[in-house]
């Protein structure tokens, strides 16, 4: 079994400090849209079923287009990122609110 982990797509060897620092933004990024999936799920937990499937379908088009913008502009793709997770929260307050009042032991 190889010793080295590292991508060689581009021919360098990922040293691990600059494995710890990737990995460290990655879950900053997975914090801060959990974070905003939360505050979604606050902020649409009067919202009809109808906008939850809107809220679906306009998350995974945010989803598509993030992974044409990546390359380009970063920050638009972290301003897609926290905009899919509370598209995500929206859409998903619906159900946890049917959870919470008929059986919140689930939540």
């Amino acid at each position: 079994m190889s010793q080295s982990l590292s991508y060689g797509g581009f021919g360098a060897a990922a040293t691990p400090d600059r494995t710890r620092t990737l990995f460290g933004q990655t879950m900053g990024y997975v914090a801060v849209t959990a974070d905003l999936f939360a505050l979604g799920a606050y902020l649409g937990r009067n919202l009809s079923h109808g906008v939850a499937i809107v809220s679906f379908i306009a998350a995974f088009a945010g989803l598509f287009i993030m992974r044409f913008t990546v390359r380009r502009a970063e920050s638009v793709a972290v301003a897609l990122l926290c905009g899919v997770g509370v598209l995500l929260g929206l859409a998903m307050a619906p159900t946890l609110v049917y959870y919470a009042s008929t059986n919140p032991q689930v939540l």
